[in-house]
């Protein structure tokens, strides 16, 4: 195998696979996608509006919609920033 600096530089994809070891199947070597890293540490709560956010988020805080919102808040997953 080449050294890691030899290799080229790419944008990552969803899709694209990264090498890790999954410690709860006896630590076998595995692929993950970066869409399932990402899905594994960004997870954001779900709110109807930043006044229902308010109850346990503080200003700057990322938030999602939950769709049951006015409009233009009636579509879940409208990632919001704490007001």
């Amino acid at each position: 195998m080449a050294k890691i600096e030899t290799y080229s530089t790419a944008t990552a994809a969803g899709t694209d696979l990264l090498v890790g070891t999954d410690v709860n199947a006896s630590n076998a070597t595995k692929n993950f996608t970066v869409q399932s890293l990402f899905d594994a540490v960004i997870t954001l709560p779900a709110y109807q509006d930043d006044a229902a956010a308010a109850a346990t988020l503080v200003a700057g805080q990322l938030y999602q919609t939950t769709g049951t919102g006015g409009a233009p808040l009636n579509a879940a997953g409208i990632v919001m920033v704490k007001q």
